[in-house]
């Protein structure tokens, strides 16, 4: 229980943390000076506008039980549902997979750990987790378009726009979760419940899946939030360069990055935008925090 409540309290305090960030004063003065019109760029930050962001956001959130408009004059909370619902669609399969895929392959991992399959065992764990995410992403891509070009990889609206992606998501916590695994089997082999059941005469399978399992479920289960922080991580990178419209890149327009400055460009940097999406991807990661520490408390009570 104390547990569960320092995580909720960290994330009341970086949820705090995000919206003093998100309101935190931006805008920039830009001008020409000279026959040139040579760009200046400057900023002067203000106490008074600062009190006024987190001022009108609360009045909004308490008065109006609202995080406020979009650039397009649209409430946030419809932006949320709307780009949120389709990252759901990526992340809980990917969750899904990470975590089944990863255990079969670390028992694989563990049973080949020896043998000369091994090049198919820790091998693979090792040269999937050493490659970059997005290195992955750009050669699925690339077979995709070039030689599968009957999948349109783009877009969000066919099962397949939502399916090759929460795949690509997974990889890289499937194999975090593989290694975990690998080594809590290794870790627990040697102990005197394992030698017991091998002098019984009960096979190598049996035992790995009925008592080993069962005891390495409470290491699992705490590397669980992490492996869905990985898959988070991963989303931007994702959606961004399959074109999916999902919540990552909802909050990627939001921040408004422009490298270039030039006079008279707007801006639309979109603050309770970015606070919205950013709690809910907080709210994520917590709810997996707590079902993972109760689920590890009930399997394993040590």
């Amino acid at each position: 229980m104390k547990k569960i409540l320092y995580n909720v309290g960290f994330f009341i305090i970086v949820s705090i943390c995000l919206v003093l960030i998100a309101l935190f004063p931006r805008e920039a003065m830009v001008t020409g000076e000279g026959r040139a019109a040579k760009v200046v760029y400057t900023y002067d930050f203000s106490w008074k506008e600062y009190k006024n962001n987190i001022t009108v956001f609360i009045e909004g959130l308490v008065r109006d039980t609202s995080f406020g408009e979009t650039r397009y004059k649209k409430p946030v909370e419809e932006e949320v549902i709307l780009y949120f619902s389709r990252s759901l669609k990526i992340i809980l399969p990917a969750f899904l997979f990470s975590l089944a895929a990863g255990i079969v392959k670390g028992v694989f991992d563990y049973k080949n750990s020896l043998k000369r399959r091994k090049i198919f065992g820790n091998w693979t764990t090792w040269l999937l987790m050493s490659i970059p995410d997005f290195f992955v992403i750009l050669l699925v891509q690339w077979i995709i378009i070039f030689y599968v070009n009957w999948i349109d990889i783009f877009g969000h609206e066919q099962w397949f726009n939502f399916f090759i992606p929460a795949l690509l998501a997974a990889i890289y916590p499937a194999m975090y979760i593989s290694k975990i695994t690998s080594g809590a089997i290794s870790s627990e082999a040697g102990k005197q419940y394992v030698q017991v059941a091998k002098a019984k005469g009960f096979n190598e399978k049996l035992i790995i899946h009925q008592h080993i399992l069962r005891n390495c479920a409470g290491t699992i289960l705490n590397n669980v939030p992490t492996m869905m922080i990985y898959i988070l991580s991963n989303l931007l990178f994702l959606e961004y360069l399959l074109d999916y419209k999902g919540a990552a890149y909802r909050l990627w327009l939001a921040l408004d990055f422009e490298p270039r400055i030039f006079i008279g460009r707007e801006s639309f940097y979109e603050p309770s935008v970015i606070i919205s999406f950013g709690i809910c991807f907080m709210a994520i990661v917590l709810f997996v925090q707590i079902c993972s520490h109760l689920l590890s408390k009930r399997l394993d009570p040590r």
